[in-house]
């Protein structure tokens, strides 16, 4: 890649920040957030499955800034749910931390923990870091299921308070719900302001071509792993209230089967877009509401509708929904 090809889509990142602000963009988002905000009044048999959806869109969210943006694939988004779930379980159930409190400095741990594992891991490429992430969530069941002092074993932890929020308990689904939109409306706004600066250019570059964005003096290393970083604290924001919300968390919440869900619903979906990753989480999610005996074929037509999806539509859900737009 030449330097003229690597400064092209720097350069055209400015008008697509400012076509970001143009007034159609802000009313879509406007008509967006007011619908987002009666959506409990109009379906709220649903407000359980766009709770669960809406914990795993933030989740998906910070994975796309990882294999999205910058281009690292990671199946092990479930090692930080499991910190971030368990953790905050325990520091509240044991030791009786104030949630918010355990919430946070779970965070902050994953984000040390990811720190330390992205530069090591980081070196790998390709399918090398994929399957080396695999690793860790194979780690990740084996340790939820084996550490049965901490843990639970099998049986998970239960009996985890609801989140609380100075003198206000986060208990029903409606009240999930809008903390969750709170917390999802900022994680895509950071996400989004990311992509249009000129770290988000850095991490495009050094998905597209690493050596020569190495070349062009950018830090591909340090890029890469603060990517990694911000990805695992979203995950450990998601499994903590996971727990909180549910009161519980179990090895099953933090599986294999998950870990390779959350890639599944970012590639269905379509990354490198917000929208996307919030697609991806309410089809994977809603699947097993379609009935009972379909919930057990569900990871089935999962897979099938991947498979589909990526031969058929390699930018997602998302990106054949814009497409068919701008004809």
């Amino acid at each position: 890649m030449t330097t003229q090809e690597q400064t092209t889509p720097a350069i055209a990142a400015r008008p697509q920040a400012r076509r970001g602000r143009s007034p159609q963009r802000l009313v879509v988002a406007a008509v967006a957030v007011v619908v987002a905000l009666v959506l409990p009044l109009l379906v709220p048999g649903w407000l359980g499955l766009l709770v669960i959806a809406g914990i795993f869109f933030l989740i998906v969210l910070g994975l796309n800034l990882l294999m999205g943006y910058a281009g690292q694939v990671s199946l092990g988004q479930t090692l930080f749910m499991a910190i971030g779930g368990y953790g905050a379980g325990l520091l509240t159930l044991r030791w009786h931390w104030p949630t918010l409190v355990a919430m946070i400095v779970m965070a902050v741990v994953s984000a040390a923990v990811a720190a330390g594992l992205g530069t090591v891991f980081l070196r790998l490429r390709g399918y090398y870091l994929a399957l080396a992430t695999l690793g860790l969530a194979v780690i990740t069941e084996s340790l939820a299921s084996g550490l049965t002092g901490f843990t639970g074993g099998p049986s998970g932890l239960v009996g985890v308070p609801s989140l609380r929020l100075g003198t206000f308990d986060v208990f029903s689904d409606q009240a999930n719900y809008y903390l969750l939109l709170v917390v999802c409306g900022l994680g895509a706004w950071f996400v989004g302001n990311l992509q249009r600066s000129q770290t988000g250019r850095a991490l495009s570059a050094i998905a597209a071509d690493p050596a020569a964005a190495t070349m062009l003096g950018i830090n591909a290393a340090r890029y890469k792993t603060s990517a990694f970083v911000v990805s695992a604290v979203y995950a450990s924001l998601g499994g903590s209230l996971y727990a909180f919300y549910l009161r519980f968390i179990s090895p099953e919440v933090v599986g294999v089967t998950v870990a390779l869900s959350i890639v599944i619903m970012l590639a269905l979906g379509g990354a490198r877009t917000i929208v996307g990753p919030l697609l991806g989480a309410l089809v994977i999610q809603g699947l097993p509401e379609v009935g009972q005996s379909f919930a057990s074929w569900s990871p089935f037509v999962a897979g099938v509708v991947l498979i589909l999806v990526i031969t058929y539509l390699p930018r997602g859900i998302w990106g054949a929904i814009k497409k068919a737009v701008q004809r």
